[in-house]
């Protein structure tokens, strides 16, 4: 199913394909498009006051990390609330992840980060042992802890991502301590404390503890709504690097912020991607470290969560993006190949389109404090795996989909399933258990064309209200199935407030032209995903409900 508009040109058509060809770059995530309704807690405790607990002089470098990962997940530097060492007690951190829960607005992003000492202590009731993060007075704050104090931020944050760079492995960072001289270098990010029953908390076996995710759900949130990222699994050692900070920081660090291979070529990396690409730098920092094995990064919850919709530049030139595929010409130059025909009613009233605007050059990744300097140098971002377009852009609306809160019901029903090519009309209708504004793309049956089909030059009235009844296509714009055989995939959204239709067209919807969104290559699929899923203007809800519906065009 393609859009087949009678009067479509090739001169825009070329125009598109010279576009992809030259490497077209869209605009970076810079702090003046920054959500202003996400935020950020940074936790970090190098320094202890607390006896006898080692200090982590890499956690320095951790901070200035942190905040580069806040700033490229669109956090404003003025959302991003910072505790360091003594400010980092127990009492203090609790009580700012309520405060953080209080002041994130409903639909919002947020982001937890802690780099510091875990540790483990006996729990009579249970007769084993519970996990913990040590604050900087020798106290510990238990996964139960930490998501009972942050139940308000994960009931009003769309998604709430926290990243713990701690280890909980007494026994095995013992180990190491006797015979490695590699201690030296890495130093393990855990600490038992003299009270606590050493035999029985160094091992990983007599752990009790529910992990986060666990007791975030137990407290109400969703899944598809919380990510909890942590360095290492339970039996494991994490590992800080003086001057450079935790190993997983850096590596988490590094994927986040563009070094992540998009391997489904969607035009976006998700945290599955991502964890890949951070437990790589680990290994590849270990392998030759004598009597030191490679912990283990670990993503619980949305793992096809996308945490940076478009990385922040990177000094260097990029490889470029594969060419576009060429999808299927207007039926004037191949009637064969169009699939869809845009019946225009003679009497119509079309809603003026505003001007396309030009894309501002991407900004400067913002700044970090002098505590910690940037790498002098950055490595390339590597070039997305080459994909059959057709495979990509399906993973592209698969992504998008894995973006939306369960909270956001969309019903999709189809008058049709399986539309007769050259007699059926596409018809279907949609309702949302919340307001919102509307949003179709469409996949076509000729595996080429990809278009943002509602709204569009034609109408732009895509608001709806909640149990409201909305039939797409409307009365003054129908599309008819021309084929060819096969099946189309639509993505339906339903997204809390409008999205800006400049950020993504790359040629003026009109009248004559209302779908001209070619988006069948890497740079349109990526601009695809950043319009549909960026936050809302001016702090508005980023929230939204979707579902991919199949629709069959049969002879």
């Amino acid at each position: 199913m393609t859009h087949g508009l009678t009067r479509a040109k090739r001169d825009w058509f070329a125009a598109c394909f010279i576009a992809a060809a030259l490497g077209l770059t869209l605009p970076a995530f810079s702090q003046d498009n920054a959500a202003n309704n996400r935020t950020a807690l940074i936790i970090g405790i190098g320094e202890y006051g607390y006896s006898g607990v080692p200090s982590l002089s890499g956690v320095t470098y951790d901070m200035t990390s942190a905040q580069r990962i806040a700033a490229a997940m669109g956090i404003p530097e003025k959302n991003i609330k910072t505790l360091v060492n003594a400010q980092a007690t127990k009492e203090n951190i609790l009580k700012t992840l309520k405060e953080l829960g209080s002041n994130t607005q409903p639909g919002a992003r947020a982001f937890v980060y802690f780099s510091g000492h875990g540790t483990r202590y006996p729990d009579p009731a249970s007769g084993g042992c519970i996990e913990g993060l040590l604050t900087y007075e020798g106290q510990t704050i238990t996964n139960k802890e930490l998501a009972s104090a942050s139940q308000q931020l994960h009931q009003n944050a769309d998604k709430l991502i926290t990243l713990m760079d701690a280890c909980h492995s007494g026994g095995v960072a013992n180990t190491f301590t006797t015979r490695s001289s590699s201690l030296n270098v890495f130093k393990p990010k855990f600490f038992l404390k003299a009270d606590a029953s050493a035999n029985m908390c160094s091992q990983p076996s007599n752990m009790r503890t529910r992990g986060f995710v666990n007791e975030t759900t137990r407290l109400g949130a969703l899944q598809e709504n919380v990510v909890h990222i942590t360095s290492s699994r339970p039996d494991e050692v994490s590992f800080d690097e003086p001057g450079k900070g935790g190993l997983a920081t850096q590596g988490l660090r590094d994927c986040l912020l563009g070094q992540a291979q998009d391997t489904d070529g969607s035009g976006a990396v998700n945290l599955t991607e991502i964890e890949q690409c951070a437990q790589n730098f680990v290994d590849n920092k270990l392998k030759n470290v004598p009597g030191l094995a490679p912990h283990h990064i670990t993503v619980k919850g949305n793992r096809n969560l996308i945490p940076v919709i478009a990385p922040p530049p990177v000094p260097v030139m990029a490889v470029a993006p594969a060419p576009a595929s060429v999808p299927a010409p207007p039926p004037e130059t191949v009637p064969s190949s169009s699939a869809v025909v845009a019946v225009i009613q003679p009497n119509a009233t079309t809603t003026a389109v505003p001007a396309v605007q030009a894309v501002s050059p991407p900004s400067a990744t913002p700044e970090v404090p002098t505590a910690a300097t940037k790498p002098e140098t950055e490595p390339a971002r590597p070039a997305p795996a080459i994909v059959r377009p057709s495979l990509a852009s399906l993973a592209t609306l698969k992504d998008i989909e894995q973006q939306r809160n369960p909270k956001r019901k969309v019903e999709v029903k189809l008058t049709k399933p399986a539309l007769k090519i050259g007699k059926d009309l596409l018809d279907l209708s949609i309702q949302s258990s919340h307001e919102g504004y509307v949003y179709l793309v469409l996949l076509g049956s000729d595996s080429k064309s990809f278009y943002l089909l509602y709204p569009n030059g034609l109408d732009q009235n895509n608001k709806i209200l909640a149990g409201q009844s909305l039939r797409i296509p409307k009365p003054e714009w129908q599309i008819k199935s021309a084929g060819p055989v096969g099946t189309n995939h639509m993505l339906v959204m339903v997204s809390d407030s409008p999205r800006k239709l400049d950020s993504l067209v790359m040629a003026a919807p009109s009248a004559s032209e209302p779908f001209t969104y070619a988006l069948n290559n890497f740079e349109g699929r990526s601009a695809l995903i950043r319009f549909l899923t960026s936050s809302g203007a001016n702090g508005a809800s980023e929230s939204f409900g979707a579902k991919i519906i199949a629709v069959k065009e049969v002879p």
